[in-house]
């Protein structure tokens, strides 16, 4: 499958590596269709391209790279909704924000966008924990992961 991007140019798009939203992201109800792109190899930040819409794409991180301690409860409803059999097999990526210039990045930890890759089915699943951020400081991050790796 071929499809234009603004950012990326003209992709092509193996059928199997596309992923179907089960509901839209939040703000984006019609937009279904994606493809996980990968621009640098080893870095924890990803494209969530729209396939139908090439205008949208979304950054998303591991939020384990940043918040080891990072945990996302998948709730019943959710779980039948990407045939989801066991959590610990899903990926959980969060979309990511950088200001004007690269000034500040931060990461939805609230609002995970959850991927089955047994199904390719994903969903944004609202989290109800309190002790994360819509805008989870990701340059704030750094300095401690790079500390505590140093020790």
């Amino acid at each position: 499958m071929k499809i234009k991007t603004s950012r990326f140019g003209e992709l092509d798009i193996d059928a199997s590596r596309i992923i179907t939203f089960t509901e839209g992201i939040l703000g984006f109800p019609d937009n279904l269709r994606y493809v996980l792109l990968e621009r640098d190899t080893g870095s924890p930040f990803k494209w969530l391209q729209s396939l139908d819409n090439g205008e949208l794409a979304f950054v998303l991180v591991d939020p384990l790279c940043f918040l080891p301690d990072y945990r996302v409860e998948i709730s019943k409803e959710d779980a039948e909704a990407l045939g989801i059999s066991n959590p610990e097999t899903t990926a959980v990526l969060c979309i990511v924000t950088i200001g004007e210039g690269g000034a500040s990045v931060t990461a939805n930890l609230l609002g995970p966008i959850v991927i089955n890759p047994h199904t390719m089915r994903a969903r944004q699943v609202v989290l109800m924990d309190a002790q994360y951020s819509v805008q989870y400081d990701l340059l704030a991050a750094l300095p401690r992961k790079t500390a505590a790796a140093g020790k």
